[in-house]
C-alpha cells in the first residue's frame, strides 16, 4: 500500500466515524429498556418512557379517521399538555390560546410526571392504541387541524 493509499484510507475511516456519530446523536429519544436493565442510549434530557414499542404514522393502517386525523378522545391531560408544547415549539400553532392552555395544563398536579407528557413533547399522541401516533407524519394542514383539536380538548380539561 502506498503512502497516498494509507492517507486516503485513514481519511475515509475518520469521515465514516464522524458520520456514524452524527447519526447516533440524532437517535430517537424515547427509550424502552428491557425489563431489569437500564437504558444504554442517551435520553438527551427526555424522560425515559417504558412500555412504548414504536410509533404509528399516518401511513399505518387504521390510525386515522375518515378526515385523515388520529383520535384524541383518550389522550391524557399530560399528553395534551405535552402536545400543546410541541405544537408551539414546532410553530404548527403559536397563538396565545395554545400557549396559555398548554401552560395551564402543565401546571396541573401530576401532569409533568405523566409519561404522556414526555411523549407529547416529542410530538407523539398517546391515544387508545398500544403505540403512540407521530403527528409529524401528517401533512402540514392536518397537523394544524390536529393541534387545533388538541387546544379545544385542553381547554375542556382546564375548566
Amino acid at each position: 500500500m502506498t503512502m497516498r493509499s494509507v492517507k486516503f484510507a485513514v481519511l475515509t475511516a475518520l469521515c465514516g466515524a464522524s458520520l456514524a456519530s452524527a447519526s447516533v446523536a440524532g437517535a430517537q429519544t424515547v427509550v424502552v429498556p428491557t425489563p431489569g436493565t437500564s437504558p444504554s442510549v442517551p435520553t438527551q434530557g427526555h424522560q425515559v418512557v417504558g412500555g412504548v414499542a414504536g410509533v404509528s404514522t399516518a401511513a399505518s393502517p387504521g390510525m386515522t379517521n375518515d378526515g385523515g386525523l388520529p383520535s384524541i378522545d383518550n389522550a391524557s391531560k399530560g399528553n395534551v399538555a405535552g402536545l400543546l408544547s410541541y405544537c408551539v415549539h414546532k410553530r404548527i400553532l403559536n397563538d396565545t390560546t395554545t400557549r396559555v392552555t398548554g401552560r395551564t395544563l402543565a401546571k396541573a398536579k401530576d401532569v409533568k410526571s405523566d409519561p404522556g407528557y414526555s411523549l407529547g413533547g416529542q410530538g407523539l399522541l398517546q391515544n387508545d392504541t398500544p403505540t403512540p401516533f407521530k403527528i409529524s407524519t401528517l401533512d402540514k394542514s392536518k397537523q394544524v387541524e390536529l393541534c387545533s383539536q388538541i387546544v379545544k380538548k385542553g381547554q375542556s380539561m382546564t375548566d
